[in-house]
């Protein structure tokens, strides 16, 4: 009983920071202002992100086309991880979410919607839970 509830807790867990991602989104997208929290560095600032990580470029319709493919293949390993190591349904929970939630600014707007200043790039929550959860497979890997 308390393996279901770990995964209840971690599945409402992952989906808060998804639909936290997808409300700052809709903020960035309808508002686009830009501040700063410290010296320029370090702020909110609407970004269209028409690329992949770090903004290189990549045709959408191919972005389109390989990320469902693969968020599927993620989805089922992580079904199969049933009984596996926390930081494993974890990480894999973060990658998942993550890539959904930049999926959904691919189809609907044919970018990314990046919000977060942090000194010379701009970035979302998504790609925070995705880098995150990558990390966490490194750690949980070297162990």
């Amino acid at each position: 009983m308390q393996n279901k509830i770990d995964h209840l807790i971690l599945l409402f867990g992952g989906l808060f920071l998804f639909f936290l991602d997808q409300f700052l989104k809709y903020l960035a997208y309808s508002k686009q202002n830009v501040f700063f929290v410290w010296n320029k560095l370090i702020g909110w600032e609407f970004y269209a992100n028409k690329g992949i990580a770090f903004s290189l470029p990549f045709p959408n319709t191919i972005l389109l086309i390989f990320t469902p493919i693969i968020i599927f293949l993620l989805i089922t390993y992580y079904l199969k991880t049933k009984n596996q190591n926390i930081l494993l349904k974890i990480s894999l929970l973060l990658i998942i979410l993550g890539a959904i939630s930049n999926f959904i600014d691919r189809i609907i707007f044919g970018i990314t919607i990046d919000y977060f200043r942090i000194f010379t790039i701009v970035i979302n929550l998504a790609d925070i839970m995705i880098v995150f959860g990558v990390l966490l497979l490194m750690f949980k890997n070297k162990k």
